[in-house]
């Protein structure tokens, strides 16, 4: 009988474990029926106006202070709906009688707010559409007068905005206790066929605009002195403290070519455009935005939704691709670095962001609109929900194309037919037939689930939302006050979705309060438990169009009781509670906020930055590698700048050689016994400006007692076996001056990367590895590397006569390492689409051999490699800088990332083809346009950008011919460190924030002199082509040694450190009285920190 009973008790367990966190609610058991139905018709339609399918919002909130949470849906062709809740997921429509009126104007957003601190939220609702009915479009700013009676005020309060408003957002911007109120305002949205397609759609007068609260029911427009006069073509907003100074901040999610606004507020009644200071990219077509702490660190960050497919067929077919030139067009004009994905801004703490969408996967949700940060099954951890679809995919690249011939033709037609070109098309187009050429297909939302440390998972099936949709606002709220957050959902052409939250977790609410009813929009709250904290700050509206419930939620996952929550209220008084017993609503009031003494930051940093201690920019020379090889997943030609450091004078202080850019003078300055640094007069370098430098050396080759210097070539710009590939060696007097010696170098034609010294003959002069980098315009084909035997100050070329040097590949680094304790160093290489490779030394013969570990078959875009003893063994381990995982590449051992060469068209030049996994199947990376640039018969052989999207990489290019050609794969692209025991190697991730971007140079030493080595690494990737995200996350990171092989992250606040820019070398310097680190950087500034004791 027990036995029985407990099988029945497992199977209840395991059916009520397996149960989704959501379920649909239907509208006969909710009362809700509204349905934002969208009809085509000749006066308003997609071809007119471009955002017709975009949807409307949703709005919640408790309008009659009953404790229960209601509904406001916003409609575009059909009336705005109020609901009022009954309880138990029960609603009844209060919209007769409300005083909310139907005057066939066009719905956008919903904001709710108290804008006249009575008590009683009242709504504003955003209107657009309608070019030609500029009093349809008036905003309307409904004063709750309680029972659910509202009277329409916008004209008494200065708010009848008729300018095309999206969306709005309340906040306190100056502080005075005052609810002020930012438009959205957009310019004309016109479709292909409205009058408006192909004007200036930039004018002042489309400008966004604010709007101060007098305290006296109305309001005035302070836009222009506020800094606000900005026209863009905004979607979203979200307003929050975003840099932690207590005052709110706004982000305004642009789409199409308008960057992204980033205003930090002033305290003065100004704000300050900072978007290309704090964001190194945004997305293209940004159309929701939410900011929430997403990764529990007491920093709020950003999350902006685009448009990209994650479906293989769907980026393809509705999305034809970034055209270069109208890439680097938005970037000139101002429009910042922008790609169309989603991103996922995290807070650095220091008014920067790194965006980490690719490394969450959470990059592409398709056609997106609402984006909602929250604790969605009260783990403690804020999981993110995301609307999307549209009613017809209008970026289909073959339906626009025949919609545009259909017009065409009945446009022609009817001239042939009536003799006159005196018609309206409106009148003689068949709209329904138009329309049926364009798809229209159902898609789900997606749920990412937060699993920790910035690992996501689509849960949407899982957790029961996966109904195919066209939706659009979305807000969430706890509409049955049973602690956890359910979602409502409004959708185009079907009823809005209720989902009712099932989740067990047990959680936390507050409901903060104010006597005299003033604004508590901006506070923060801060919950303390065991070393974990959660931030929460209270903001008006979220996703698009929409705003949520201003309760403050925290889920708790089994925690009964939590330590110590910290509210900072608008005014900067804080309340602060200790011991909360877990699952209740907390009713906080203002009144209970005292000023607390603040705490001052003790911590010690590693570094300091001083900006003027070497004065020299590196500057690239233009090259477009694309024009040589179209398909390059990244620009070759911009490796520098190279960088050595040694006493070159004999003066006992350490000097610098800064190798440039082709086209630009390379320099030396010499370090004065102050400590500055002054330009060389040896004007030796000049002679050599046509030359890349790529990397650089100081090294007694000759034996006499001072520093000559070895400078690698390199680059992408000079046709392959040119001259100016040719390294180059300068041999030093003594006193710092140069000497061109050519002759002492065999001719090597190879473009290199990296130059590492060592006498592994063991004669006792330094012998040189050379590694090159590529064949300038022939990627990926391997390149052949080098050891240069030193003859008595004069190198050759080691025979090589297991052939380890040939064709070794593209490689990037290289270190000398005695990792086998043999008394002598084996050389360990690594490089693109490589494998760690050991070019094991065998008493000065050198031959390549496998380790016989797993790091034999990791292959990877490997950037650098660095020896050091992390485990106190004795043992040199090894660290490798990868790609990252933040990238739109992704590999692993099943689905692994792969290059195909090879003359696929027979037209005399090879082609590269880049292919990926998508659910299992290998496809061609690029899209139909850019791979009929490369191969142009594909253009005549498919015809349809359908059609191509829907083949995979064989079908596209043949299986025999992709069987011929050159195949390169990488199967991870993670950086790690290898610990060595016992000439085997464990490999072991480096930590999450280390992957964030590609890690071009390491440092090793004991940075807070513990005893253990720390590692400092800078990178990123900013020559990406122009459809990838460039690699630009990474702002510099120490990783502190735990002197067992792990580390953990140290960010630019702990430690000083902080290298934002495209970060190709890191070099240790000693001055006089200090010790420093340089930074060289790729098209920028090189950087020096003082190393603080």
């Amino acid at each position: 009988m027990n036995k029985y009973f407990f099988l029945i008790l497992l199977y209840l367990n395991l059916s009520f474990s397996q149960s989704p966190v959501f379920e649909l609610l239907n509208s006969n058991q909710t009362g809700v029926e509204f349905n934002n139905h969208i009809e085509d018709k000749k006066e308003h339609n997609i071809l007119l106006y471009a955002n017709y399918y975009g949807g409307g919002g949703v709005g919640i909130a408790d309008f009659d202070n009953d404790g229960l949470q209601d509904i406001y849906f916003g409609g575009n062709l059909v009336s705005d709906v109020i609901y009022r809740n009954l309880g138990d997921f029960k609603f009844e429509d209060k919209t007769i009688n409300s005083g909310i009126n139907d005057n066939g104007s066009w719905s956008s957003g919903v904001t709710i707010a108290d804008v006249n601190n009575d008590g009683l939220v009242d709504v504003y609702v955003s209107k657009e559409l309608y070019d030609d009915k500029p009093e349809l479009r008036r905003n309307k700013l409904y004063i709750n007068k309680g029972n659910f009676t509202f009277e329409e005020s916008s004209k008494s309060w200065g708010v009848d905005v008729s300018a095309r408003t999206r969306h709005a957002v309340f906040f306190d911007y100056n502080n005075d206790g005052h609810l002020d109120l930012y438009l959205l305002n957009q310019p004309p949205n016109p479709g292909s066929y409205s009058k408006f397609f192909g004007s200036d759609l930039t004018l002042p007068e489309y400008s966004l605009q604010l709007f101060r609260n007098t305290g006296s029911n109305s309001f005035i427009d302070v836009t222009e002195e506020a800094g606000l006069k900005r026209t863009g073509f905004p979607n979203s907003v979200v307003a929050s403290d975003l840099n932690n100074d207590g005052l709110v901040d706004l982000y305004v999610a642009n789409d199409f070519e308008a960057p992204d606004f980033l205003y930090f507020n002033n305290g003065d009644g100004t704000f300050s455009y900072e978007t290309e200071s704090s964001l190194k990219h945004t997305s293209f077509y940004s159309m929701g935005v939410d900011s929430a702490d997403i990764n529990n660190d007491g920093e709020l960050d950003i999350m902006v939704v685009d448009m990209t497919a994650e479906d293989n067929f769907r980026l393809k077919s509705n999305m034809s691709g970034m055209n270069p030139s109208a890439f680097w067009k938005v970037v000139e004009d101002g429009g910042h670095f922008q790609y169309m994905f989603n991103t996922l801004q995290i807070n650095n703490g220091d008014k920067t962001f790194s965006d980490v969408a690719q490394y969450t996967k959470t990059s592409s949700t398709d056609w997106s609109w609402a984006n909602l940060i929250a604790d969605f099954d009260n783990d403690g951890l804020k999981d993110i929900y995301v609307t999307n679809g549209l009613l017809r995919d209008i970026r289909n690249t073959d339906a626009d194309k025949k919609v545009g011939e259909f017009v065409l033709k009945i446009a022609d037609d009817y001239v042939k037919k009536n003799k006159t070109f005196d018609y309206n098309l409106w009148d003689i187009l068949p709209l329904d037939k138009a329309l049926e050429l364009v798809p229209s297909v159902k898609i789900k939302n997606y749920l990412y689930k937060n699993y920790g440390d910035l690992d996501f998972k689509n849960e949407a099936k899982l957790w029961g939302v996966d109904q195919p949709s066209f939706s659009n606002g979305a807000s969430y709220a706890d509409l049955d006050n049973d602690g956890d957050l359910d979602l409502v959902v409004s959708n185009v052409n079907e009823s809005a979705f209720i989902y009712k939250n099932n989740s067990r977790n047990n959680f936390l609410r507050l409901k903060l309060l104010d006597n005299s009813n003033k604004p508590v929009l901006g506070s923060k709250i801060k919950l303390y438990d065991k070393g974990e904290i959660q931030l929460f700050e209270t903001s008006n509206v979220r996703g698009i169009y929409s705003t949520s419930e201003d309760l403050i939620h925290f889920g708790l996952g089994n925690k009964n009781k939590i330590d110590s929550l910290i509210i900072t209220w608008p005014n900067s008084l804080k309340t602060k509670l200790y011991n909360i017993d877990a699952n209740q609503v907390l009713k906080i009031n203002s009144n209970s906020a005292k000023d607390f003494k603040k705490i001052k930051n003790n911590n010690k940093l590693f570094f300091e930055e001083s900006r003027t201690k070497i004065n020299y920019t590196h500057i690239e020379n233009s090259f477009d590698d694309f024009e040589k090889q179209v398909l390059l997943p990244h620009k070759l030609s911009q490796l520098g700048p190279a960088l050595a450091v040694a006493d070159v004078n004999g003066d006992d202080l350490e000097d610098v050689f800064i190798g440039s850019a082709s086209g630009k003078t390379s320099k030396l300055f010499l370090q004065s016994f102050n400590g500055e640094f002054l330009e060389s007069q040896n004007d030796i370098w000049n002679r050599h400006k046509v030359l890349e430098d790529i990397d650089a050396i100081f090294l007694d080759f000759d034996n006499d007692g001072d520093n000559d210097l070895y400078v690698v070539s390199g680059g992408n710009e000079f046709s392959p076996n040119s001259s100016t590939y040719l390294d180059r060696l300068y041999v030093n007097d003594g006193k710092g001056n140069f000497k061109f010696q050519r002759e002492l170098l065999p001719n090597l034609y190879e473009s290199g990367s990296v130059v590492r010294p060592y006498d592994f003959d063991g004669d006792g002069d330094l012998d040189l590895f050379i590694g090159s980098r590529m064949i300038p315009w022939n990627y990926p084909e391997p390149a052949t590397s080098y050891l240069l035997i030193n003859h008595n100050g004069s190198y050759t070329k080691y025979k090589d006569p297991n052939n380890s040097f040939t064709d070794l590949g593209l490689v990037t680094d290289a270190v000398w390492s005695d990792y086998d304790n043999d008394g002598d160093k084996d050389l360990f290489v690594v490089g693109e689409w490589m494998p760690l490779t050991l070019i094991k030394n065998n008493d000065g013969n050198l031959s390549k051999e496998k380790l016989n570990d797993s790091c034999d078959e990791k292959f990877g875009w490997w950037y650098s490699i660095e020896a050091g003893d992390f485990n106190n063994d004795g043992q040199e381990d090894l660290v490798l800088g990868n790609l990252g995982k933040n990238y739109k590449y992704q590999a692993n051992d099943e689905e692994p990332f792969e290059v195909f060469y090879d003359d696929f068209d027979d037209n005399g030049s090879k082609d590269i083809v880049l292919a990926y996994y998508n659910y299992g199947i290998q496809f061609p990376l690029r899209g139909f346009s850019c791979s009929s640039q490369q191969v142009p018969e594909l253009k005549n052989k498919f015809q349809k950008y359908d059609l191509f999207a829907s083949l995979d990489v064989k079908d596209v290019y043949g299986e025999v011919n992709l069987d011929n050609a050159l195949r390169l794969h990488a199967n991870t692209f993670k950086s790690v460190v290898l610990i060595n025991d016992n000439s085997s190697f464990e490999s072991i991730d480096l930590p999450y924030q280390a992957q964030f971007s590609s890690i071009n140079d390491f440092l090793i030493d004991d940075y807070n002199n513990d005893g253990n080595k720390d590692i400092l690494m800078a990178g990123n990737l900013f020559t990406s082509e122009v459809e990838t995200t460039r690699n630009d996350a990474s702002y510099g990171l120490i990783l502190t040694g735990n002197g067992d092989g792990t580390f953990k992250a140290m960010s630019r606040k702990e430690t000083g450190f902080y290298a934002p820019s495209d970060a190709k070398k890191l070099h240790l310097i000693n001055l006089k009285d200090e010790q420093g680190i340089i930074v060289g950087n790729n098209n920028d500034l090189i950087q020096y920190f003082k190393r603080i004791e």
